[in-house]
């Protein structure tokens, strides 16, 4: 784990929202994200009200059955959080998803450990990963049409993406595909294979910059061809940058 404010693997106080009622009554806690959805190592940045002063929150990540990880803050003088956690795939995402909603709760360690009633000792939320890919063709005939996918760009929402050809340092040609849209940044799009480009192997990107490749983007070999149709070369997954 390298980024600052990691998610920590564990089975952790998985009990934690079991903890025995008391009588005494206490304002219900709230937690709000800032997004709906992200994507690995993106900062998800969450707040809340209505929790101990100065007292210690765990956030528990989770799906149904099952905690991800865990997440230590402190309410401030007003019983308020506010801070940023990051993850990996790996940490919220089985082998066999590439999005799914995920659980988070904020738990009051304090009123848990007092016996507070259920409802003042946690408040839940949800928010949705997603993994981040790009599928382009490696076949390209100028003139031709080719299906190109934006997937998972939590972190480039609303941003306008491209469609580069590269030989060596050099952009040959690129191509505006739109704007990456909705919540979790996904843009599909068929596009007309620049004229220009000329026969022979390139590197193509999908990118956030029309220039260059983006600090985060997808790449992969590819030849331009006048020889085939490129209408019904298939996307594939491309190899992620940054």
């Amino acid at each position: 784990m390298t980024c600052r404010r990691p998610l920590i693997p564990a089975v952790v106080a998985a009990t934690v929202a079991l903890a025995p009622a008391a009588a005494a009554q206490a304002p219900p806690p709230t937690l709000q994200w800032d997004r709906e959805c992200y994507t690995e190592h993106q900062p998800m940045t969450f707040t809340g009200t209505g929790f101990t002063p100065a007292g210690p929150v765990d956030l528990l990540f989770s799906r149904p059955g099952f905690v991800y990880g865990s997440f230590e803050t402190t309410a401030d003088a007003a019983g308020a959080i506010s801070d940023y956690v990051m993850a990996e795939e790996g940490q919220l995402l089985g082998d066999d998803e590439d999005r799914a909603l995920r659980f988070a709760t904020a738990n009051d360690r304090t009123r848990i450990e007092q016996g507070t009633e259920p409802d003042a000792q946690f408040a839940p939320s949800s928010f949705t990963f997603t993994r981040w890919m790009g599928f382009s063709p490696g076949r390209y005939v100028p003139g031709g049409k080719a299906r190109l996918e934006v997937y998972g760009w939590a972190f480039a929402q609303g941003r306008t993406a491209y469609f580069l050809f590269r030989k060596g340092s050099r952009t040959a040609a690129s191509v505006r595909l739109g704007t990456i849209t909705g919540p979790c940044g996904d843009l599909k799009k068929r596009i007309t294979v620049p004229r220009k480009l000329r026969a022979g192997a390139y590197k193509v990107f999908l990118s956030t910059s029309a220039a260059r490749p983006s600090g985060r983007g997808t790449w992969r070999t590819a030849h331009v061809t006048r020889g085939a149709s490129a209408s019904a070369a298939r996307s594939q997954p491309m190899r992620r940058a940054g």
